[in-house]
């Protein structure tokens, strides 16, 4: 695992947790920045996990596409 791969996984760690997190707190603010916050970190996983080949990329792929039905807007909000 070279350096870049290491410092970019990290990176994507972090954001990931803290996008999922606020994506599914931030109750009462607009749905298009709660499902942004879920979908920008979700494709920039996908794109590393299609460059790089590892697993992590792909895990957190999944806990995106995990939290995103819960910020999807319903007819009645």
């Amino acid at each position: 695992m070279n350096n870049i791969e290491f410092i970019l996984t990290t990176t994507m760690e972090l954001v990931t947790l803290v996008c999922a997190y606020l994506g599914l707190r931030l109750f009462k603010k607009s749905w298009k920045l709660r499902l942004a916050l879920i979908v920008v970190p979700l494709l920039v996983n996908a794109i590393l996990y299609i460059i790089y080949q590892t697993t992590p990329f792909f895990y957190l792929g999944v806990i995106m596409l995990l939290c995103l039905p819960f910020v999807w807007p319903r007819k009645s909000a």
